[in-house]
């Protein structure tokens, strides 16, 4: 099992009790998105899930939306949270986290990246428990399980790690010239790159596998396909595949939230959020 970026420790007592009538929240749900960096997601961009891919999943993020009564004034009630591991051990939070009540208002939300791993590693596969608590209030544990799934290619050990998107004016840019972003200004937007990150050992064979991506529009049109093609060298450890797709001048692109999967033989393999505004 590889280890989690954060040491873990054991703490036997995580929560101080709290009687229910003191409870800061009349209500509350905590759940649970996964993304690639620190970062948090807005939230158009969130994907709320209870499973989720070893290899894929690098960050986890913790959402808490609750009801109160309305305050006279804003107030910031501290978040403490831990995770259970398959193994049973507690880990703290690698990020400080906070639950924010709003003057005259009764209802709102709070969210921060808590836990991750180190970009060589994996998350052990298992069941994982989130405790939290608002205000020394212990709320319901919010459960999830980390899955060792198949890989992407039969035959292969080839997985997708990640999906990246980015700004191209005209041609492709170099890798090392690619600025990736989560949000475009669609005043300047031309076209849209795609990049998915495979990982694996050396195949000891060259490969040509053939992906698939598709652009899910805010009015919930399809584009056509931007096909990309992975080829991987039989001595790499993993590779990227890159396209791009749209117009040769800017504004093409409505604003709104635009949902992009990419497949492999059918079957989708990657899915993410962009924003254009």
């Amino acid at each position: 099992m590889r280890a989690l970026a954060r040491t873990l420790a054991l703490l036997l007592l995580p929560f101080p009790a709290t009687a229910a009538e003191d409870a800061p929240l009349r209500q509350a749900t905590v759940r649970l998105f996964e993304q690639a960096d620190v970062g948090v997601q807005s939230l158009a961009r969130r994907a709320y899930a209870t499973h989720f891919d070893s290899t894929r999943m690098r960050w986890l993020g913790v959402e808490i939306s609750g009801t109160y009564d309305a305050p006279a004034q804003d107030q910031l009630l501290p978040v403490e949270c831990l995770m259970r591991r398959p193994d049973g051990t507690l880990v703290p939070t690698a990020r400080d986290m906070s639950f924010q009540l709003f003057a005259g208002e009764t209802e709102s939300s709070s969210a921060n990246v808590l836990w991750g791993v180190e970009d060589e590693d994996d998350w052990p596969a298992g069941a994982y428990e989130v405790e939290c608590a608002v205000a020394g209030h212990k709320l319901d544990a919010a459960k999830f399980e980390v899955i060792d799934n198949p890989s992407d290619v039969v035959g292969t050990d080839i997985r997708v790690a990640e999906m990246r998107f980015f700004p191209v004016v005209q041609d492709l840019p170099a890798k090392a010239d690619r600025e990736y972003a989560t949000v475009l200004a669609a005043a300047e937007t031309r076209r849209i790159g795609v990049e998915v990150e495979f990982t694996h050992a050396p195949l000891g064979k060259q490969v040509r596998v053939p992906i698939a991506c598709y652009f899910y529009w805010p009015d919930g049109q399809t584009s056509p396909p931007l096909n990309l093609n992975y080829e991987p060298q039989e001595t790499w450890p993993g590779g990227y595949a890159a396209g791009g797709m749209g117009w040769d001048q800017p504004g093409q692109w409505p604003p709104g939230v635009y949902t992009i999967v990419c497949m492999i033989y059918g079957r989708p393999v990657a899915v993410d959020r962009l924003v254009i505004e």
